[in-house]
């Protein structure tokens, strides 16, 4: 078996669901040893006394002067179900060899394959290039992307980023933002058998503010298309009491493109308020979080990375590689926007993405590999 493909089977047989991402940081350090690389530990604050949630990054230096270009992917996995028709930790081919099943075969194990495959290719090449290759396999990420901001934290840096998350059949050059909030109605308690007369009922206030709120006007953008409203949850009242619900709790998922930042959506919600003649009755916050959120970006189609890949991806396959704009969020929002570096996201893909039966594709491991490495010639040659 090839190196690479066994490589991406250990990983998938190593449980790194979401909170439990040691054992795979472990083995990736191991690999990185094993190229004479030196792996760095990095330990998010809530992590820093248990030491289970590491993300390990390295830097590979030419030993010549110049830029660096990083190739990123978290190494957590969602969890799984008993649904499976095989053994989620066990790599399992299919009938026809296209496919392997397998927890994290799509999201994104395969992807971290064609980096290590990249790092010791250019272990052995260092001539072929100048300047540094960062490598950074970051946890936490299917949570709050603690992984990564803590490398923020530390003070990562580079001058182009790849993120190897499953998309194989275009390149995401930009995505939109994310913030959660949290909007509180109140209302009048009063004896429910003397309702309407007295009392105000918070949960018909809120309904009708939910519904104004999803009704809210967004920022169009030419690429990203435009932001979006979702109330998620509502909550109030007590069933077991004859009391008018004095209270209402309304969760808000708001998606943003460039221009619209959490200040502008909550006056948006306020002025909602206002219109309904609840005004001084509404209180909205940003959900806390131990976290940042995402904001938004898009780089130019132009971008020496998208041009580069795009023909990297031509030169392997024979095929075009057009670009994309996502309309959630990942980690690649955080190296754009917290740190400024350009970023596409690009890297092996598959199907069953966060569901039973998972599955990813041999060759597009193998084809990333060989684009990241003509990337880093290309960039840095």
């Amino acid at each position: 078996m090839e190196k690479i493909i066994q490589r991406w089977y250990d990983m998938i047989r190593i449980n790194s669901v979401n909170g439990h991402e040691v054992n795979l940081a472990d083995y990736i350090a191991n690999q990185l040893r094993a190229m004479g690389l030196e792996p760095h530990y990095s330990y998010f604050p809530e992590d820093a006394e248990k030491k289970v949630r590491p993300s390990v990054w390295t830097v590979l230096e030419s030993g010549r002067p110049g830029k660096t270009l990083m190739l990123i992917g978290h190494i957590d996995t969602v969890a799984v179900s008993d649904n499976w028709d095989t053994d989620p930790f066990t790599p399992t081919p299919g009938e026809d060899g296209d496919r392997v099943y397998g927890r994290g075969s799509m999201d994104m194990k395969g992807g971290l394959a064609a980096i290590l495959e990249t790092l010791e290719y250019y272990c052995v090449h260092r001539e072929a290039f100048s300047g540094s290759v960062m490598a950074c396999f970051v946890s936490d990420e299917e949570g709050l992307s603690k992984g990564t901001y803590q490398l923020v934290e530390e003070g990562i840096t580079a001058d182009w980023a790849i993120m190897a998350e499953c998309r194989y059949d275009n390149v995401a050059i930009g995505f939109r933002g994310r913030f959660s909030f949290e909007v509180t109605v109140h209302g009048v308690a009063a004896h429910a058998s003397h309702y309407p007369n007295v009392g105000e009922n918070a949960l018909i206030s809120g309904g009708r503010l939910a519904a104004a709120i999803e009704a809210l006007p967004t920022l169009k953008h030419p690429t990203l298309k435009h932001g979006t409203w979702c109330v998620r949850y509502m909550e109030g009242g007590n069933a077991g009491t004859l009391v008018v619900p004095d209270s209402c709790y309304i969760f808000v998922d708001r998606y943003v493109v460039p221009g619209e930042d959490d200040k502008l959506c909550i006056q948006q919600i306020l002025n909602a308020a206002k219109e309904l003649g609840l005004e001084g009755k509404v209180d909205v916050r940003l959900k806390p979080r131990s976290s940042p959120y995402m904001r938004s970006f898009a780089l130019e189609e132009s971008d020496v990375l998208v041009t580069t890949l795009q023909a990297a991806f031509q030169s392997v396959t024979g095929e075009e590689l057009p670009v994309a704009y996502d309309a959630s969020v990942c980690d690649s929002n955080i190296l754009a926007v917290s740190l400024g570096i350009p970023t596409v996201t690009f890297g092996p893909s598959g199907g069953g993405m966060h569901a039973d039966n998972e599955y990813g594709h041999p060759w597009q491991v193998k084809n990333c590999a060989e684009i990241y490495r003509r990337m880093v010639t290309e960039l840095l040659g």
